[in-house]
């Protein structure tokens, strides 16, 4: 199991990514987070506040994959950042919830 960690900068992309990864049962369930990034701004260098979405979603490791392909094909100019956290120790019965839950592997 895995936190799927999908970080969006444009804040309209969320609820479609949302709903596209569980309309096809890829995620189980999803936390949205709205976080204040700082960058330096490689033209001027000075350090920008930024506005960015986390979303995490609870899924099996091996729909890694799947999800980036989607999300690559879907937002092939603005693809948000996806990364995985590992679950270590989880609850007996949310995991069977997640396993029964996303889509079969």
């Amino acid at each position: 199991m895995i936190l799927a960690h999908i970080i969006v900068k444009e804040r309209e992309q969320t609820m479609d990514i949302i709903k596209l990864l569980t309309e096809k049962d890829l995620i189980f369930s999803a936390v949205i987070s709205t976080k204040k990034v700082y960058e330096k701004n490689k033209k001027t260098g000075e350090i920008e506040d930024l506005e960015h979405t986390l979303i995490i979603g609870k899924t099996k490791a091996l729909l890694f994959s799947t999800i980036n392909a989607l999300l690559k094909e879907k937002y092939p100019k603005s693809m948000p950042m996806l990364y995985a956290i590992p679950i270590i120790y989880m609850d007996d019965e949310l995991t069977e919830m997640v396993r029964s839950n996303t889509a079969l592997v």
